[in-house]
């Protein structure tokens, strides 16, 4: 799916979800999907954050510390 696919009224903004953080990983992912929400979308504000996933040993960590540390 696309920006162009998704109604940023239908995404939930992360500071709203409400995920266990003492249950084991699979049954918060399980919890996520169960939901009914997209699992790909998320919102942070006014900003609509899509969220893929790469065959790679690179920690989301590492991914965002890459991407503040890029000189626009």
């Amino acid at each position: 799916m696309s920006f162009d696919d998704i109604n940023p009224d239908d995404v939930p903004d992360i500071k709203d979800l409400n995920i266990d953080v003492t249950k084991p990983k699979r049954e918060k992912i399980l919890s996520v999907l169960e939901s009914g929400q997209n699992p790909y979308f998320i919102k942070s504000g006014n900003t609509l954050v899509k969220i893929g996933f790469a065959s790679t040993n690179r920690t989301i960590e590492e991914a965002l510390e890459s991407l503040v540390q890029m000189k626009w």
